[in-house]
């Protein structure tokens, strides 16, 4: 009788139906050859092609990627395609926010000194910048009956961006001491996005490297990418504690996004953040930080401009 059962377990698992992690490591990692210092990353062709058809093409099939079993991606950078590689085996992925150096002004980022340049400012109390996390043209999609949005929160107040950084469940509903605004936490407490340590640190190149994930996941169709870098990057943006010196920060972000060749989603991400700290209950010297490359960028100012005259007509559309 005990044979028998073991014979018919056999049989049985003989049968099963091959799981979906077995054919994954059936296949032979792919090698993608990235950037100037040509570092070797390799990852299962089967995951990546599951994220991307452009990519899934290019490494099965008659093209020279595929017979030659590796990609060169000289454009990109290692961070970047390691945070595609992370993407791709979690569904998810994080940046270090504490690489840049204190202070690291560059032709394109210059930092002002003295105290009150790192006194930190409001936050943008409008509407329209706040719309952006409910607009479907950015791929909102309504949440559960008891969920909330993504970057839902008020990011104007820092305790209450402090509170939600903490994290609650759906359930909780708290009220900010501060500005006396409901305030509704995800269900698992997230990594805080920004360190809330010194207002003397440089957040450009973190800024940018979500910005370099979009672009990207953007160039291979990798929209699941997209949409995730989008969030990650607007909720940085609203976590970010700006002060005077820190400006520079913002325009370093918006020189990298406006000065290639990229999509125009990301643009006007970074238009209408721009368009919101350019308030006066943010800072009456805004206008002046920004004046030199609203001069250099007709194609910001533009889209600058219809930011403020939306606002100004009372509209959130984005």
């Amino acid at each position: 009788m005990g044979i028998t059962n073991v014979r018919n377990a056999m049989n049985s698992t003989s049968k099963m139906k091959a799981s979906p992690y077995e054919e994954i490591i059936a296949f032979k990692p792919f090698k993608f050859v990235v950037g100037k210092e040509q570092k070797e990353i390799y990852m299962h062709s089967a995951l990546v092609g599951k994220w991307s058809k452009v990519l899934d093409k290019m490494m099965n099939s008659p093209f020279i990627e595929g017979q030659q079993g590796y990609a060169v991606l000289a454009d990109e950078d290692v961070k970047t395609i390691a945070a595609f590689a992370e993407f791709v085996y979690t569904g998810d992925y994080q940046l270090s926010s504490e690489e840049s150096p204190p202070d690291s002004g560059t032709k394109s980022h210059n930092t002002a000194a003295g105290e009150d340049n790192n006194k930190e400012l409001g936050r943008p109390r409008n509407d329209h910048w706040e719309a952006f996390a409910k607009s479907k043209e950015y791929g909102y999609q309504r949440p559960p009956t008891n969920s909330v949005a993504p970057c839902t929160i008020t990011y104007h107040c820092t305790e209450c961006f402090d509170t939600w950084s903490n994290g609650y469940t759906y359930n909780n509903q708290l009220y900010c001491p501060s500005c006396n605004d409901r305030v509704k936490g995800p269900q698992a407490p997230p990594a805080p996005v920004l360190n809330p340590g010194s207002m003397r640190t440089d957040y450009s190149e973190f800024f940018i490297a979500h910005a370099k994930v979009f672009v990207f996941a953007d160039c291979y169709g990798i929209d699941a990418l997209v949409n995730l870098s989008m969030r990650n990057l607007h909720q940085a943006l609203c976590g970010f504690r700006l002060s005077k010196a820190r400006v520079g920060d913002v325009l370093a972000l918006v020189r990298f996004c406006y000065e290639r060749p990229g999509p125009d989603k990301l643009k006007r991400l970074v238009a209408s953040y721009s368009a919101a700290i350019m308030d006066p209950e943010v800072s009456n010297f805004m206008a002046d930080c920004f004046q030199q490359l609203l001069k250099e960028r007709g194609d910001f100012a533009a889209d600058m401009a219809w930011f403020l005259a939306s606002r100004a007509a009372g509209s959130t559309k984005c």
